[in-house]
């Protein structure tokens, strides 16, 4: 659900690759999407892409490269 909405929305598709500006590391969105639906995470994640869906593309990316970061700490 949230995939095709990231999609639909703002052209962002599972093989995308986010790269943290802190850590350099490298992960896709299907692999944060992923391991924020094993911890329980991906109705809060959807929620809050909802809220900052005005930031757009940029925003959202921002957003999920912040959450890759916490998934590799």
């Amino acid at each position: 659900m949230i995939e095709h909405y990231l999609q639909e929305r703002f052209g962002i598709v599972q093989e995308d690759i986010l790269i943290s500006p802190l850590t350099n590391k490298k992960a896709t969105v299907k692999e944060v999407l992923s391991t924020l639906e094993e911890r329980g995470h991906i109705e809060k994640v959807y929620k809050k892409i909802q809220s900052i869906q005005t930031l757009g593309r940029k925003g959202v990316i921002v957003y999920l490269t912040g959450l890759s970061e916490l998934n590799h700490a």
